[in-house]
């Protein structure tokens, strides 16, 4: 009698690193077949194995391998083979996921892919080093959803979830950026938002990850997305709406020279927010 075919959804599914998926399409002790799924920014640690020999066929999206003292690109449509006790590892540098077929002769034991999690790096002053603003990924939104889901957190903000962040994306008028950490693990996130009033730019949202508070991220944070803000020649204002109850970001915008004011016809505040203001041209230099 065939066997019957085997897909995603009958295969045995097991994740490594939070994020990355893999489907163990054939299971046994001699070959191990796996369907991998690795998000922007993702990867294995490096490892060998000491008996089984691999291919790596590359379904969709990009693969960056390290094969010993090498690294290559794989695209879509080409695979590598790693012989038994080199050490490899896995990246996912692009913009989509990594989707790729695996095949090992004989099955990879264990669980070879799982990052060891590794501490924040900080400096002496307690900041985290190596920190750096970029436009934020798809593969980002999950990890951009659970800091804005924080119980302390929740209470600033209005609209989120999944597909708010999605549909932010892919909105031209807004920008979405997240300030990563030199593993580029999400540490925090922004959002800004162009205005229909000329040289105006709405700062929508900023929020950093509870495990990374009291680190200067929210400073570091509010500090590169003016710096892009005042990158446009024709930018010379930016706005954002915060809680009369939230006495610690209010702060923390005084400090960088926003201004609470009278909120103009065009502003839409939340119920119980404070109209700030910040002003490109009383900065420069």
């Amino acid at each position: 009698m065939a066997p019957d075919p085997i897909s995603r959804d009958t295969a045995r599914r097991s994740t490594w690193d939070e994020r990355c998926t893999a489907w163990h399409l054939l299971d046994r002790p001699d070959l191990g077949v796996d369907e991998q799924c690795l998000p922007p920014g993702s990867s294995s640690r490096a490892h060998t194995h000491d008996r089984s020999r691999q291919f790596f066929f590359v379904l969709s999206g990009e693969a960056t391998v390290v094969l010993g003292r090498q690294t290559m690109t794989v695209p879509a449509g080409t695979g590598i083979e790693v012989p038994p006790r080199v050490s490899h590892e896995l990246r996912n540098e692009g913009d989509t996921d990594l989707e790729m077929l695996v095949v090992s002769a004989p099955k990879v034991a264990g669980k070879p892919y799982a990052h060891r999690t590794r501490p924040l790096a900080r400096s002496r002053g307690g900041l985290v080093v190596g920190s750096y603003l970029r436009a934020t990924r798809r593969g980002d939104l999950r990890t951009v959803v659970d800091i804005e889901e924080a119980l302390d957190t929740r209470q600033w903000i209005g609209q989120g979830g999944l597909e708010w962040h999605a549909a932010v994306l892919e909105d031209p008028r807004m920008e979405h950026w997240v300030l990563v950490d030199r593993l580029d693990r999400v540490l925090a996130f922004g959002i800004m938002a162009s205005s229909d009033q000329p040289g105006v730019v709405e700062l929508r949202r900023t929020v950093v990850a509870p495990e990374g508070r009291g680190q200067g991220l929210g400073r570091l944070l509010l500090r590169q997305l003016l710096e892009q803000a005042r990158a446009r020649p024709q930018v010379t204002t930016v706005w954002l709406d915060v809680g009369d109850d939230n006495t610690r970001a209010r702060s923390l915008y005084r400090s960088f020279g926003f201004v609470e004011k009278e909120p103009p016809p065009w502003a839409t505040l939340l119920d119980n927010g404070l109209y700030m203001e910040w002003n490109a041209t009383s900065h420069e230099g």
